[in-house]
């Protein structure tokens, strides 16, 4: 009994917390997000999904002849979300546009035949049926919804080439964590179906527990995450649209090999790929990557990973004393250097300057 108490707590303050994180994003979104308007609509749909759950347990006479399939939903709206993040043309609303009539009829199919069947059997009877097509009805869902989940994987894992620009701002890390998670999520939804059936519709409520919980902490971790992806995504178009490599302050002209390679590196800002390798800049160059390596070498004795970052971290230098980025973070500035993460970019900028990037911002900006 304590434990169907903690549970129904969660899901009544899960589902208020959806409402006032979706109220919030609709505050903050500006016109040109639409993905975050798919995400929205996909957190509003867990929170009634969620207080539609907590209600049942109140015995709300209502529920008795309707209970709407939100999980209809839920997978529809984040594909949508998703490629309209990727800014992937022409898919965004194909999906939603097949499983809204599924969603319509199940519930039309609910008003009718169970309004017409309520007086001609017990409540007992009447509620193992309306179980039993419930669940009937949350197979289906399951399974298109599994479809739509996979799909979504695929385009993730093998279709990288329709949206190269985003992977320019960001490396979809967190997607991919959420691929994995929602993974387990399904698993968990497998699993309570199926014991759903083999208990004959009766006393499993205790197996949907981890599964809601699960769905519920996923959604509005995405949610959170996606406001500090989308902050740092604008952050780092800003830096690339503002910041320009003067190279002929830069780079001294000479006729040596090195400084040919190093004008070239410079003049298109190569080492901002954080991608970057002696292998790929070797065929850029046209040379044979130990000649590469060995002219570097010579000049610099140093290898070509520390001659890369000390251009990253004098790039990262101009950004961090420009009192126009004052107010943005210090991840997209790294992120926008070159670096692949916030951590590698203070181990290197310590090491190239003896200092932290924060230490070496509030001593030249004091």
């Amino acid at each position: 009994m304590q434990l169907t108490e903690i549970f129904n707590l969660f899901l009544i303050v899960s589902a208020i917390h959806g409402f006032v994180f979706s109220a919030f994003l609709f505050h903050r979104n500006n016109k040109e997000e639409n993905s975050v308007i798919y995400l929205n609509v996909m957190i509003l749909v867990i929170a009634l999904n969620n207080l539609q759950s907590w209600l049942l347990t109140k015995d709300i006479p209502f529920l008795h002849y309707i209970q709407i399939p939100w999980h209809f939903l839920i997978a529809p709206f984040f594909y949508t979300f998703l490629v309209n993040y990727l800014k992937i043309k022409n898919r965004s609303l194909r999906i939603l546009r097949m499983v809204l009539p599924f969603f319509v009829i199940s519930i039309l199919l609910q008003v009718v035949y169970f309004s017409f069947i309520k007086g001609t059997t017990t409540a007992l009877e009447y509620d193992f049926l309306y179980e039993k097509y419930t669940s009937f009805e949350e197979v289906v869902s399951f399974l298109i919804s599994l479809n739509i989940f996979f799909y979504c994987f695929h385009l993730i894992k093998y279709k990288s080439n329709l949206f190269n620009n985003i992977l320019s701002f960001d490396n979809l890390k967190w997607l991919n964590n959420f691929i994995v998670l929602g993974g387990i999520s399904y698993l968990l939804w497998a699993t309570a179906l199926a014991l759903k059936f083999y208990l004959n519709f009766q006393n499993f409520i205790t197996f949907f527990y981890p599964l809601r919980i699960m769905t519920t902490v996923l959604i509005y971790w995405l949610g959170y995450e996606l406001l500090f992806i989308l902050k740092q995504v604008k952050e780092r178009k800003e830096i690339r649209e503002k910041v320009l490599i003067t190279t002929s302050k830069e780079i001294k002209k000479k006729n040596q090999p090195f400084n040919k390679i190093e004008e070239y590196i410079l003049t298109n800002r190569r080492f901002l790929d954080n991608q970057l390798s002696l292998e790929t800049l070797a065929n850029e160059l046209q040379m044979s990557g130990s000649k590469l390596s060995k002219l570097i070498n010579e000049q610099t004795l140093n290898s070509f990973n520390y001659l890369i970052n000390g251009y990253r971290v004098e790039f990262s230098k101009k950004l961090l004393i420009d009192t126009s980025y004052n107010n943005y973070t210090i991840t997209s500035i790294a992120l926008e250097s070159g670096f692949n993460s916030k951590s590698t970019f203070y181990n290197a900028f310590k090491k190239y300057t003896g200092i932290t990037p924060t230490q070496f911002k509030e001593n030249t900006l004091s």
